[in-house]
């Protein structure tokens, strides 16, 4: 729509003048604005808006028959209002059934089939819409003349049905946002719509604090995502292009914990505007390539234009002059680190003193596990230097000597502890390595304005877990806890990223180390929006994740998944695509966040950012 049409428009109705012609209306309610496909038809079935279930059929043209496909948008407009010259207001809805219905006596069980009469024009092909919402004009608001309503009564008999193919009319009807991370381009059965050449820009909704927008409401990073599809469906592509789009100048507000504020000022509260911390954990050494360009040879000076004139991001993150790019990789006794420009960081046995159930490898009886607690709360009251598990070994063996009955007079308890904390082999491996540790590089690792991975990919098994469950439990804790041990991690924007989410995130079972996990996610889930934290997972088996975890995931980007995963009753694939997302294409995906009707979107086939897997 363009603002001259409006002025036009303006000026004609100050002057008293409507014989306005259909080229002055605003495109989307102007006859030439989208190809009409037919009518709304009454014939057989009546004409229903219904809070439950609404009844809308097309009659589609034959000359236009070609032109319709299963999940095209259709605007049809509502009667001018009494005294106006064109409508103001129209239905929009979503073709959600295409059937040939006969119009004739006929039987076509007959040899030749349609070689011989009759064809296909003894047939009506009729469109059955579901409706989305009204869109009304108010032609005296300039800034945003186009409104989105509920639609709240029925289209005439009669009335014509068009295509949508009008960006801001399309965006106003489905509430998508005008800006914010880019994902793709707006799609039907796997093609880019209004066209090829001009398709329509899908947006997660990201309002900055510096731009006087951030009033507009909570930005989905911090409402939390996730991201499914089957292998080979293009998850970590798909991943890279939003995180490259989160890799921006944007800030946004937060209230510094007390432990980072002036002494003089502890006690007041502290609000500040800081850049977003993208944090990876990357379990396959995919996202660690984001440093670097693509060296895809569709990634052209053409493409590069392009998306340079759509406001796209792209290229590597460590040529961003906005956002800085770290890798740091966890040190494992004998492992070798591959990648280059990390930066190699322990494990400290540090973390167990506020995070006992790192030491579960499974759980242990009631008795057993009040021994543990208590070998482990006196190793850390007596602890006076940096505490080390070789240490804290040699205490628990000590305090659990079949002579020593300071922590339990049963032999069996005693050998049941030692058996499950002393001289562990995993343990021995994970912990205290390296000349700096997770705590040292804290304040570097978890900076604002950078995008941040962890790769693990040369971890395996128990230890990868081990090593993981160490991390997650570091920033979750120190993220959404009070009185935190690292107040820089509370008081920075947080998106924290984890790939095989289903590995590490199903809280069910024998294992406490998981089950605190998930505990952790949990309160995280819920606090996203105050501590400004967002959860990003990304898995091939979402109906293994959390129930309570998987619930809080506000946004959600399917990419192609298995019948069985989609019949899951654990899987919330909108209804409208439950059997489409089955037969998805590498790239297609249905994309769902808060407040913005489920649409097909299809993502872009370079990634922009390296990705050689």
């Amino acid at each position: 729509m363009s603002e001259t049409s409006l002025d036009e428009i303006k000026a004609r109705r100050g002057s008293g003048d409507k014989t306005g012609t259909t080229a002055e209306i605003p495109a989307p309610f102007g006859a030439d604005e989208g190809q009409r496909v037919g009518h709304v038809t009454a014939q057989d079935e009546p004409i229903v808006v219904d809070r439950e279930e609404s009844c809308v059929r097309v009659f589609v043209d034959s000359d236009t028959r070609e032109s319709v496909r299963l999940g095209d948008y259709l605007r049809v407009p509502y009667p001018a209002a009494p005294g106006g010259d064109h409508p103001t207001t129209m239905l929009v809805g979503v073709i959600a059934r295409l059937e040939y219905e006969t119009v004739a006596d006929i039987t076509d069980k007959r040899d030749g089939g349609y070689h011989n009469p009759p064809g296909e024009q003894s047939f009506a092909y009729v469109a059955r819409i579901d409706p989305i919402s009204t869109v009304e004009l108010d032609l005296d608001d300039g800034d945003e003349p186009l409104r989105q309503a509920t639609v709240d009564k029925p289209p005439k008999p009669g009335a014509d049905a068009y295509l949508v193919e009008n960006e801001a009319f399309l965006r106003t009807a489905l509430r998508i946002p005008h800006e914010g991370a880019f994902v793709g381009h707006m799609a039907v059965s796997g093609d880019r719509i209004p066209s090829e050449d001009d398709p329509l820009p899908y947006y997660l909704f990201n309002p900055n604090a510096t731009d006087g927008n951030e009033d507009a409401g909570e930005p989905t990073v911090f409402r939390h995502l996730q991201v499914a599809g089957s292998t080979g469906q293009g998850k970590t592509h798909a991943s890279k292009n939003v995180l490259r789009q989160l890799a921006t100048e944007k800030r946004y507000t937060i209230e510094v914990p007390p432990e980072e504020r002036e002494a003089a000022t502890a006690d007041i509260q502290d609000e500040r505007v800081r850049g977003l911390n993208a944090t990876v954990i990357d379990p396959e050494g995919e996202y660690v390539e984001m440093g670097d360009d693509p060296d895809d040879a569709d990634y052209t000076q053409a493409l590069h234009d392009r998306l340079d004139n759509q406001d796209i991001r792209h290229g590597g993150i460590s040529d961003d002059p906005n956002v800085d790019f770290e890798i740091f990789v966890p040190y494992i006794e004998d492992t070798n680190i591959d990648h280059n420009d990390a930066e190699a960081f322990g494990i400290p046995f540090e973390l167990v003193r506020t995070n006992r159930q790192l030491l579960y490898s499974s759980e242990p009886p009631e008795r057993t596990r009040s021994a543990i607690n208590d070998v482990i709360s006196g190793y850390f009251r007596q602890e006076n230097g940096t505490p080390t598990y070789d240490e804290f070994s040699t205490y628990a063996e000590t305090m659990l000597d079949d002579d020593n009955d300071a922590i339990t007079e049963m032999d069996s308890v005693k050998i049941a502890a030692r058996e499950r904390i002393v001289d562990k082999y995993e343990y021995n491996r994970i912990f205290d390595h390296g000349t700096q540790s997770l705590t040292d590089l804290t304040q570097r690792m978890f900076s604002p304005s950078q995008v941040t991975v962890i790769p693990t990919d040369h971890l395996r098994g128990q230890t990868d877990r081990i090593v993981v469950s160490c991390l997650l439990a570091h920033i979750v804790g120190n993220k959404v806890g009070s009185n935190v041990d690292y107040p820089h991690i509370k008081g920075t924007p947080l998106l924290l990223a984890l790939d095989e989410a289903h590995e590490y995130l199903t809280g069910e079972g024998n294992d406490p180390r998981e089950n605190y996990l998930v505990r952790n996610f949990q309160q995280a889930a819920k606090r996203g929006r105050k501590d400004k934290f967002g959860l990003y997972i990304i898995t091939q088996t979402p109906q293994d994740i959390n129930e309570d975890v998987r619930k809080q995931m506000n946004t959600r980007i399917y990419l192609g998944l298995e019948r069985d995963v989609v019949d899951s009753h654990d899987v919330y694939v909108p209804d409208e695509f439950e059997d489409a997302v089955t037969q998805f294409n590498k790239g297609q995906m249905v994309v769902k966040q808060p407040n913005v009707r489920p649409v097909e979107i299809a993502g872009l086939p370079v990634c922009l950012t390296r990705h050689s897997n």
